[in-house]
């Protein structure tokens, strides 16, 4: 569970904080030093940076980089496949925001 915290450098503090607001967000008994809770705790630890809550994967900081970098010089054309299984959750935002700075930076150098 988050006892793995520990050799990153958390103190027992830290990782009991952490624990006891875990278990408070997920309705289980935190307390309790059950091999259940602690499966609990190693899943989401496991599986925070993958996917969404309705499962879909979220992706990395570096694929956000990658769609906004499409979104800018591709724009609309990404719009596409926006919507299909193609893009993860991040390239999908990194690419809407790749858009909005293309059309601001089209607003200023028309009216400026």
């Amino acid at each position: 569970g988050f006892d793995r915290l520990r050799e990153s450098g958390f103190s027992e503090e830290d990782v009991q904080g952490i624990r006891a607001r875990f278990h408070r967000m997920h309705g289980t008994a935190g307390d309790d030093n059950s091999e259940e809770a602690r499966n609990l705790e190693e899943q989401w630890i496991d599986n925070t940076s993958e996917t969404l809550a309705d499962g879909t994967v979220q992706g990395t900081y570096k694929e956000m980089m990658w769609g906004l970098i499409l979104g800018f010089f591709l724009g609309i054309i990404c719009l596409f496949w926006f919507r299909e299984s193609v893009f993860t959750r991040r390239h999908q935002l990194g690419i809407v925001a790749g858009i909005l700075i293309n059309i601001s930076f089209g607003v200023l150098h028309v009216y400026y």
